[in-house]
C-alpha cells in the first residue's frame, strides 16, 4: 500500500482536511517550546471549533499578506496603495495567473 504524503506529515484522522497534525512529534525537534506548553496547546486545538481554526487560519493568511504588502512599501515607498496591491497580487499569483486575472495591470 502506498503512504499518501498526509500520512507521511502525521495527520490523523480520516482524511487530511478533518485530521489533526502531530505538532509535538513533528516540532519539538525545531522548537524552543517544552513538550508540556505543546501539549497544552493541541489540547486547546483539539476542542477548538472547525469555526474558529479556519478564523484563525484566515487571520494566520491576512497577517502575512499584511506583512508582505508592509515590505513592498519599503521596497517602493512612492508606489500607491493600488500599486503595492497589484505588486502583491502579482507576487502571491505568479506572472502567468496575475496576467490571466488582471490583464497584466499594474
Amino acid at each position: 500500500m502506498v503512504e499518501h504524503g498526509f500520512r507521511k506529515a502525521g495527520v490523523m484522522g480520516s482524511s487530511p482536511v478533518i485530521g489533526c497534525i502531530d505538532f509535538e512529534r513533528i516540532f519539538m525537534s525545531i522548537s524552543d517550546t517544552t513538550p508540556e506548553a505543546m501539549r497544552i496547546q493541541s489540547g486547546l486545538y483539539h476542542r477548538m471549533s472547525p469555526a474558529k481554526k479556519i478564523e484563525m487560519i484566515f487571520d494566520a493568511c491576512r497577517t502575512g499578506q499584511l506583512l508582505s504588502m508592509a515590505g513592498i512599501r519599503m521596497q517602493y515607498p512612492s508606489a500607491s496603495e493600488d500599486e503595492v496591491w497589484h505588486i502583491w497580487a502579482k507576487r502571491h499569483l505568479g506572472e502567468q495567473l496575475y496576467n490571466k486575472v488582471y490583464g497584466g495591470r499594474g
